[in-house]
């Protein structure tokens, strides 16, 4: 039996295909056998007829990565349009911090936008890039640990592998460390500390496996793809990321 028993996709890893066509790119992702979708960005498609397409191929609505700035100014119209999709996370993607005064003033911003959207009955939580693990030079904690000492303790952590391991973090140390909060994990593969490149999931220098294995003692709840390059057809590495998953 698999590892991982549901595996999704962040669909930014293919926005270049979601714009020549989007459903046309759900229905591979269902054919490979994927089970559910986190959004970047709707293509432009109303909120029911992307729901259609969802269910007509047998995804889920995993999550939404939406800006901060974006959320900041339309909210309201997200949470909308993802009540209709019925997503279960919205997540914050990305945020400029440099320092510990840059982390309590977005904290700040995401409390006040996360109470929102729990609100409205989204799980609502912040996603790491490398830049985060910072070493604030007075706590000698992380960017990343500062942030998430100042959010809502119901908020929870969609840990990048790829991003941790590229900033020389334990990766799985810090899933350990950090398991009441981590429920989501990006699956994503670093060639290696020298190129940094995203690779297929079989290609890298991460433990693919053992982070699975660890993400269920933690208490993962969804898994999910994210490639930013690939060697050749994307889909083709689409497919072949999940038939490997699920030979784990």
């Amino acid at each position: 039996m698999p590892i991982i028993k549901e595996f999704s996709i962040q669909l930014y890893s293919i926005r270049e295909q979601t714009e020549k066509d989007f459903a046309g790119s759900l229905k591979k992702l269902g054919e490979f056998g994927y089970n559910g979708v986190e959004f970047a960005g709707y293509g432009g498609i109303a909120a029911a007829d992307m729901r259609k397409l969802l269910d007509g191929n047998g995804l889920t609505p995993v999550g939404s990565h939406i800006t901060l700035e974006k959320l900041e100014k339309s909210l309201d119209a997200e949470l909308e349009y993802n009540s209709v999709l019925g997503t279960e996370y919205i997540i914050v993607p990305y945020s400029a911090v440099k320092s510990k005064d840059d982390v309590l003033r977005v904290a700040d911003t995401i409390n006040a936008i996360g109470e929102k959207c729990l609100a409205a009955g989204f799980k609502f939580g912040y996603h790491n890039h490398d830049h985060e693990f910072a070493v604030d030079k007075d706590s000698g904690k992380y960017l990343l640990d500062i942030l998430f000492d100042n959010l809502n303790k119901g908020f929870c952590m969609e840990l990048d592998v790829f991003w941790a391991a590229a900033a020389g973090i334990d990766y799985l140390g810090y899933m350990k460390r950090n398991k009441d909060r981590l429920k989501l994990l990006h699956v994503k593969q670093i060639e290696n500390m020298e190129s940094r490149r995203c690779v297929d999931l079989s290609q890298g220098i991460i433990d693919i496996k053992e982070a699975a294995l660890l993400g269920n003692e933690c208490g993962v709840a969804k898994y999910i793809l994210e490639q930013e390059e690939f060697a050749g057809d994307p889909f083709d590495s689409l497919r072949s990321n999940y038939d490997y998953i699920m030979s784990l």
